[in-house]
């Protein structure tokens, strides 16, 4: 079965997971560049996202994004070409903008990667986008929800639904190394964020409960990266006192994990985040971080030994009494390799 994953958005240089399912059932998987910090870049990008490539299974077409019914329209001929070429079985599509679902010329599974059924003007899903999201899962074929929350929310669209969780890496993350020396850091209490950092994250605010407890006995560290004015001027305003990693390659990351004590979750509340399953939570737990999260609904649901919660106003008490606990957490069923497998299982079904 030859499948063909499109992501939700295409950044290959952090853990994605629309890739990691592409990688752990050798499939191929679509990649586009966009770039929006600048006029000039975004040009730039999508004169870029206008040719065809190919790199093992790493896969480009032409693609446009504007005027988006039109720019659908033709996507989806490209789409088709390249499922023609490449002999493609299936899709599992989680964009929610480029392509006509109902153009594509092989069965489409829907990958609802994060709660993208509710309007909300930060993460840019505004009334006609939610529409058009909708319509997509009604047209799919099945459709595979990140949370169970989403897969009850998904229902009265699409019946053919399951939910299949994120996932982590187990093996990196036993081979992984703590950098508390090569930074400096010995001694002291790590707090840290990896990942996204888009206003949403709340890392603004995870920013000043840590200055506020800021000590010779604390360090933050940030991993991620961002070319948005919010986060350059946030790393100029911290950069005597926070360390900013910039981006890392997803092979170095866990060094980054295993050097924290707690990692931080500091996310907006609304639906999209509160019916969330960040990798992040997993990925922290599974390094041995304690967890120092808002209290997300989903994360609150889960009740992981690893995680406790603190309204954001209250992290800078939180960041003073937590500390790093052990735990017995089983995270094998969480391996990407069982949730693929859970996956191929399901889209078998419907092929």
């Amino acid at each position: 079965m030859n499948i063909l994953f499109i992501p939700h958005t295409p950044n290959i240089k952090l853990i994605n997971r629309v890739y990691e399912f592409a990688k752990s059932t050798n499939s191929y998987f679509l990649y586009w560049e966009i770039e929006n910090s600048s006029f000039k870049e975004k040009v730039k990008s999508q004169l870029n996202s206008l040719k065809y490539k190919q790199d093992g299974k790493i896969v480009q077409i032409p693609l446009l994004f504007r005027p988006e019914k039109f720019a659908a329209q033709i996507n989806s001929k490209n789409l088709n070409l390249l499922i023609d070429k490449l002999h493609i079985d299936i899709v599992v599509n989680a964009n929610a903008l480029l392509f006509d679902i109902k153009k594509i010329k092989v069965p489409v599974v829907y990958d609802l990667v994060d709660d993208h059924l509710e309007i909300n003007s930060d993460i840019g899903l505004s009334r006609k986008r939610v529409g058009k999201i909708k319509d997509d899962i009604r047209n799919s074929q099945a459709v595979i929800a990140v949370t169970d929350i989403l897969q009850e929310k998904v229902r009265e669209l699409n019946q053919n639904v399951i939910t299949i969780e994120n996932g982590v890496y187990i093996d990196r993350f036993a081979e992984a190394k703590s950098l508390k020396r090569e930074l400096g850091l010995e001694e002291k209490k790590v707090f840290g964020y990896i990942g996204g950092v888009d206003e949403w994250t709340g890392i603004d605010r995870a920013c000043e409960a840590y200055m506020k407890v800021k000590s010779h006995n604390n360090a933050m560290i940030v991993v991620g990266d961002s070319n948005s004015y919010f986060f350059q001027e946030l790393k100029r305003r911290y950069q005597n006192d926070i360390i900013f990693t910039g981006m890392i390659s997803p092979e170095k990351v866990g060094d980054y994990f295993k050097t924290l004590d707690i990692g931080l979750i500091p996310f907006k509340l609304n639906d999209f985040t509160n019916n969330a399953f960040p990798i992040k939570a997993l990925e922290y737990g599974l390094s041995g971080a304690t967890v120092l999260s808002t209290p997300l609904k989903l994360l609150k649901q889960k009740n992981f030994p690893f995680i406790e919660f603190a309204k954001i106003d209250e992290f800078d008490k939180m960041m003073t009494s937590i500390e790093k606990k052990v735990h017995n957490f089983d995270f094998s069923k969480f391996s990407w390799d069982r949730q693929s497998q859970k996956l191929l299982n399901y889209l078998k079904e419907y092929v």
